[in-house]
């Protein structure tokens, strides 16, 4: 186990697992930031709890980023990417290259990940083989052992980008937010290539204790589960539902509103859900500025660089293969053409 304490890039080069320790200090912090991050742009639900939606409104392009699953050399690479000098603001606009890294430590950048930490989806064979050394009794073998540096690399690179950034890095729950794989609250548990959450929960549990299960669990309880900035509005999964701001605000009062925008398969929606969110969101605005604004979303894998549903509102950009990201200027309409690029350079 590592005994240094990284920095947020140093934990996208994990090559062991990190200490109980760091990673029980980190989880402290971001659950303390998040059960205090109640404001205008975060409203409390009506338990008095941090509500489901976070409204950006600074003048500052938005970088959007699809489901990580274990990518710390994603994390990397995105927060390594010069962002190009059309998105930038006069104000942060000189001849030096500017990164979103160097950005969000300028406050001029929002980062929004659209969740699922956890989980490789590139490794079958490891997932096959981590399997077996559970089926023989051992559930902290060396395949498994892989698998979680990878996990907790990224997990760890995550949680110190909102400790360092909480104003401008959000992370969204997915449908993989969900440590103790539970049935119940609007999650389920989840089972692809083979049983992995319930062998993750069981590593944790063994190899870290319990202290560490709970304190994930809290985390993701805390975590909004939809973004709103000029532009764009952003959850994990296609909504199966048209909320409103009210029903968003409040989704964990309500098991179905959560399922709904975590679950989502495509070809399940039938009616123009996230146009109907966008026009709750951004009531009072004009036609014309509620017609620019696009819905992203992940979850369910894309062949190409996107895919466009709902008639065109929705964009969904989840590709394991690619490492790609979305950014969007507060001024402008996002371009299909010109606004997705690929850090992996």
């Amino acid at each position: 186990m590592l005994n240094e304490t990284p920095s947020v890039l140093e934990c996208c080069d994990f090559n062991g697992l990190p200490e109980h320790d760091f990673l029980f200090d980190l989880l402290n912090k971001v659950t303390d930031i998040l059960e205090q991050e109640i404001s205008e742009n975060r409203p409390a639900d009506s338990l008095g709890n941090p509500g489901g939606l976070v409204m950006l409104k600074d003048d500052i392009p938005s970088i959007v980023i699809p489901d990580i699953h274990a990518r710390p050399k994603f994390i990397k690479n995105i927060l390594n990417f010069n962002v190009p000098k059309r998105f930038l603001s006069k104000t942060v606009f000189s001849s030096k290259k500017e990164t979103v890294l160097s950005l969000l430590a300028e406050k001029q950048c929002n980062c929004i990940c659209a969740g699922d930490a956890f989980h490789t989806e590139r490794t079958i064979d490891r997932w096959i083989q981590i399997q077996k050394e559970f089926d023989s009794g051992d559930c902290c073998g060396p395949a498994m052992k892989q698998e979680m540096t990878e996990c907790l690399a990224s997990f760890c690179a995550l949680l110190q980008l909102k400790i360092l950034y909480p104003e401008n890095f959000h992370f969204i729950k997915g449908n993989h937010e969900n440590i103790t794989n539970k049935n119940h609250d609007g999650d389920r548990s989840f089972y692809k290539y083979a049983d992995e959450a319930a062998m993750v929960k069981a590593f944790i549990a063994n190899f870290y204790g319990e202290d560490i299960l709970y304190l994930i669990s809290c985390y993701e309880s805390l975590l909004p589960l939809m973004v709103q900035t000029k532009k764009c509005v952003v959850s994990h999964a296609e909504p199966a539902l048209p909320l409103t701001k009210e029903e968003i605000i409040d989704v964990r009062t309500n098991p179905r509103f959560v399922y709904s925008l975590i679950w989502t398969k495509n070809g399940d929606v039938t009616e123009p859900t996230a146009q109907a969110i966008i026009y709750s969101l951004f009531n009072g605005s004009s036609e014309k500025e509620i017609k620019s604004v696009v819905y992203f979303a992940g979850h369910r894998p894309v062949k190409e660089v996107y895919e466009t549903r709902q008639n065109g509102r929705l964009i969904q950009f989840h590709n394991t293969e690619a490492q790609r990201i979305a950014i969007v200027n507060c001024e402008k309409k996002f371009n299909l053409k010109k606004d997705f690029f690929d850090v992996n350079l």
